[in-house]
């Protein structure tokens, strides 16, 4: 396979919004996903990577500062999805490595991910490369429009 990263660009808004349909179940709308893309790549807080093989968008990671009051700066990974058919090729292993570089580059102290407890493999994978389990959390949402 002929993988390159690199960082996210508007065109990408497509396929990034498929992945989250397909293989993480975040079901909002195109024009949702293409304007927080365009919103978010230009802010040196965020960082949006995409996978190519042979020109085609076959995964992402999107990754944001997390400053709590309590802790040292971090980065935060949102999401990140690669295409069943492009999984276990080192991928996310790639993409989590480009976000730990950010990090150090940016002075983070850490990188914090969540994954959600359906998600065997995800949970294996971040065990394998480092990943400390630290605790189940349940995760609240209101929406507000």
């Amino acid at each position: 396979m002929n993988m390159t990263i690199r960082r996210a660009m508007i065109s990408d808004a497509e396929p990034i919004y498929e992945l989250c349909v397909n293989e993480l179940g975040y079901h909002y709308s195109k024009d949702q996903v293409a304007a927080n893309i365009r919103r978010l790549i230009g802010d040196p807080t965020n960082l949006i990577l995409v996978a190519e093989n042979s020109g085609e968008v076959v995964g992402f990671i999107h990754a944001h500062n997390h400053d709590p009051i309590y802790a040292p700066p971090m980065k935060n990974v949102v999401a990140m999805a690669v295409r069943a058919d492009h999984q276990k090729h080192g991928l996310g292993h790639m993409f989590i490595e480009a976000v730990e570089n950010w990090a150090l580059e940016e002075g983070a102290c850490a990188v914090r991910l969540n994954s959600g407890e359906h998600m065997d493999e995800a949970l294996h994978f971040y065990k394998s490369i480092g990943y400390d389990y630290i605790k189940t959390q349940y995760n609240f949402r209101k929406m507000l429009k």
